[in-house]
Formats: structure tokens, sequence, C-alpha cells
């Protein structure tokens, strides 16, 4: 059971997003969707406009509307582990960290990190696992959007981002 959590948008802008969340709970949480790609900023639908509950999404967009570029995570004694995980039909293992701290790009020395869920939704969920009570955790996460899913103004202004009929072909 959750005593209290809160997830927090830091950042939300057309090519990259930062959010944190923190937990304060006394029972293990079971995969809790952290991060929904179509609530972001700047998402667009099937016919390239901005996306609404109910519009269709691109095909693609479910397993590559973002890519996560950094974790920083925190997790105290009263946790097991925490995991972030790409939700899906089977979803994969982003990250998992037991107590202690974690940077996983503090110079950006590793590479980002692709949705590879079978049957992806897009989402990132979280679970902890081997929770006692008043147990906490704290997980940043940065995410790099891929423009072909989210508006950088090349619908707005085609002949700026050579897109389109502006488009340059050899």
């Amino acid at each position: 059971m959750v005593i209290a959590n809160s997830t927090q948008i830091l950042i939300d802008t057309n090519k990259r997003t930062v959010i944190k969340r923190v937990g304060i709970i006394d029972s293990d949480e079971n995969e809790t969707v952290m991060i929904d790609p179509r609530a972001l900023a700047h998402a667009l639908n099937a016919n390239n406009l901005p996306y609404y509950a109910g519009n269709t999404v691109y095909s693609g967009f479910a397993n590559s509307a973002f890519t996560i570029s950094r974790v920083i995570m925190a997790v105290d004694a009263e946790v097991g582990h925490v995991q972030l995980k790409w939700q899906g039909t089977t979803s994969q293992t982003i990250i998992a960290m037991g107590v202690g701290t974690l940077d996983s790009n503090p110079q950006y020395q590793l590479p980002t990190i692709s949705n590879n869920a079978v049957g992806p939704t897009g989402n990132v969920t979280i679970k902890t696992v081997g929770t006692t009570a008043n147990a906490a955790y704290t997980v940043i996460i940065e995410l790099h959007k891929d423009n072909r899913f989210y508006s950088a103004g090349q619908f707005q202004d085609p002949a700026a981002f050579n897109y389109g009929d502006y488009a340059i072909h050899p």
C-alpha cells in the first residue's frame, strides 16, 4: 500500500523530459505506470496533430516514442529493490537497483536505453520488491523524445526543418 507518492515533471520540452518520482510505501508497488508517452508535451496523433485521449497514435509509437538517457535513483534500506520496466505483454526490465544510490550516466558514457518489451505499450512502470513499512525511494529519469512522435515545430514550419515538400533529396 502506498502511504504517499508523487510524480513531478521537471522539464517537458519538444525534445527532452525529466521526471521525478518519490515514493513512501509500506508494501510493494506492482508495476505502477510512471510514464505514459501520450501524456507528455507535444505528443502527436496518427494525423500529426496534438494527441488527446481517444486519438490513435502511429504504429511504432509504443516502442520508440522516446529513449531513456539517464536514471538517478536512491533507495532506502526498507526496500529490497526497485525495478523500472518497459510495459508490454512481456515487460522488460530497464534497470533494477537495491539499497543505495545510482546515477546511470553521470558523464554520458552509457548508451541510451530503447524499449525492448514484447507487445509494448510505451509506458514505463515502477515495481518494488521486498518492501517493509515506511520504505522510500526517489527516481529521476531523463527521456529523449523521437520527433516522429512529438512536434518540434516541423508541421508548423516545414521549410525550417527541411520537412515534407521542403525535404532535401539527393
